[in-house]
């Protein structure tokens, strides 16, 4: 939903919320993003403000994404590390029967920044600015569908 780093997802909590918007400071490039709650992804039907709702299980934590029970020594409400979150989607996305085209391996979670970006430019979201590149040709590059989409040819 905010096309961000895993790093960045991993940190972020209520505390980022404010004004009716999530701030995050990114800890790769230190790109200042604001995403108001009400961006809705429309191919999911899904607001930033449905998903961070989804993510309150009751617990106390400083993050949206977090250890649901106590296990292996990692406290309950405890921020995941971030291979579990790369184990995580992998698990889910071979679950959900999602394989790689062929010879190629299966998408990862960082994948989805770029699915973000083409999904958010179609429906004239500003990719660059929520993506937090400074260049128009860094976003080109996630935006690139990498031979995956139908090209049409006219009649």
């Amino acid at each position: 939903m905010t096309g961000q780093r895993r790093e960045d997802i991993r940190r972020i909590g209520p505390r980022d919320i404010r004004d009716g918007r999530l701030w995050i400071v990114q800890g790769k490039t230190g790109a200042k993003i604001c995403i108001p709650l009400a961006l809705r992804l429309e191919v999911v039907g899904w607001s930033l403000g449905d998903v961070i709702a989804r993510c309150d299980d009751g617990l106390p934590s400083e993050t949206f994404v977090h250890h649901a029970a106590a296990r292996n020594g990692t406290k309950a409400g405890a921020a995941v590390w971030l291979n579990t979150i790369s184990s995580a989607f992998a698990a889910a996305r071979d679950r959900a029967g999602i394989i790689g085209a062929a010879g190629k391996t299966p998408p990862t979670f960082h994948e989805l920044r770029s699915l973000a970006a083409r999904l958010y430019a179609q429906q004239g979201t500003d990719a660059q600015a929520l993506l937090g590149h400074k260049s128009p040709e860094m976003t080109a590059v996630y935006r690139d569908a990498r031979g995956a989409e139908w090209v049409e040819v006219g009649a």
